[in-house]
């Protein structure tokens, strides 16, 4: 009988997340981040706005392209004001808090019950684009634990939180959302639903359909590390982006895991590869490329507290 895989995520042991243990097994860790300039400037100051709507630094991905690396920005997001006496207003860090239960260490096939550097980096990017992803409806696929969705739901008008429905994943992701509807805006809807990459689009339950019908933009994080899923991912993208009028864009953040091969004598990110090879398989399927892949500057903020490796990567896929 094959030894199945444990496998534990490096935040754990690089950041304090004041992480407590529960009688059940799980671990409830907190995530502090720092809220955006926007969301710290009162009304009377709301027209300065030193974060970008729009995705900068971007660059094709594909195959034969290696991703060029990118400054890390610091947390501090700077803007001087003045009050009525001319002298300078010093802002403070306004800070806010997810708590989130997890899993320590799962076998390969429960990896959603961890939280990985993507879902973090998918939420800084979210942080950092608040006024694209307000009152937007956000699909999160593969969703984990739902942090990211989370993060979201702070600025959507709906979040449609999704994942397989095995090892408790999204009996877990419902107790995070309501642990966390401090945060949520008071405007925003959280559902959480099934949604199984290897179920054909045709066969979703006729309210799932009409749940994704208004979705806006399709966000996913730390899904691309095993062929038959990425495949199975792949596709399902594609029957979205060709099903949804109102979809926009993907974002899709991971990061790129690195193995010695003798065939290529050479250190390589296979996972990060057959996803990019599928990908523009399946869009030259059309005669011509339909969507657009591109990689995402990571030139922005660092609003949670994680390391914010060179290889973690931010894909955008758009018409």
């Amino acid at each position: 009988m094959a030894t199945r895989l444990e496998v534990t995520s490096e935040l754990y042991a690089e950041t304090d997340f004041a992480t407590t243990n529960t009688d059940s097994g799980t671990s409830i860790s907190k995530f502090t981040f720092v809220y955006p300039a926007m969301t710290r400037r009162d009304s009377a100051r709301n027209s300065i706005n030193n974060g970008s709507d729009s995705d900068s630094s971007e660059q094709s991905a594909s195959s034969q392209v290696n991703v060029e690396s990118t400054k890390s920005a610091s947390n501090d997001v700077k803007a001087i004001s003045y009050d009525a006496d001319g002298d300078a207003v010093v802002e403070r860090k306004r800070k806010g808090l997810v708590q989130i239960e997890h899993q320590k260490s799962t076998q390969l096939d429960l990896v959603g019950l961890q939280i990985w550097r993507g879902a973090l980096l998918l939420a800084d990017y979210i942080l950092h684009n608040e006024k694209k992803f307000k009152n937007k409806k956000i699909l999160e696929l593969g969703s984990g634990v739902g942090l990211t969705s989370i993060v979201a739901s702070m600025y959507a008008r709906e979040v449609l939180c999704t994942d397989i429905d095995v090892g408790g994943i999204l009996e877990l992701i419902r107790l995070n959302v309501n642990r966390n509807l401090h945060l949520k805006s008071v405007a925003c809807k959280v559902e959480v639903t099934e949604l199984d990459f290897k179920v054909n689009y045709d066969d979703y339950p006729e309210k799932l359909k009409n749940q994704l019908k208004d979705v806006d933009f399709v966000i996913a994080a730390d899904v691309i590390y095993d062929d038959t899923i990425t495949e199975a991912f792949v596709v399902t993208l594609e029957r979205l982006l060709l099903e949804l009028p109102k979809l926009k864009t993907v974002y899709i953040a991971l990061e790129k895991r690195y193995v010695f091969t003798i065939e290529d004598m050479d250190s390589v990110a296979p996972s990060y590869e057959h996803f990019l090879r599928v990908f523009h398989k399946r869009n030259a399927r059309f005669g011509s490329n339909r969507w657009k892949l591109m990689q995402v500057g990571l030139n922005f903020p660092r609003y949670f507290e994680y390391e914010k490796l060179k290889d973690l990567v931010l894909l955008k896929i758009s018409n």
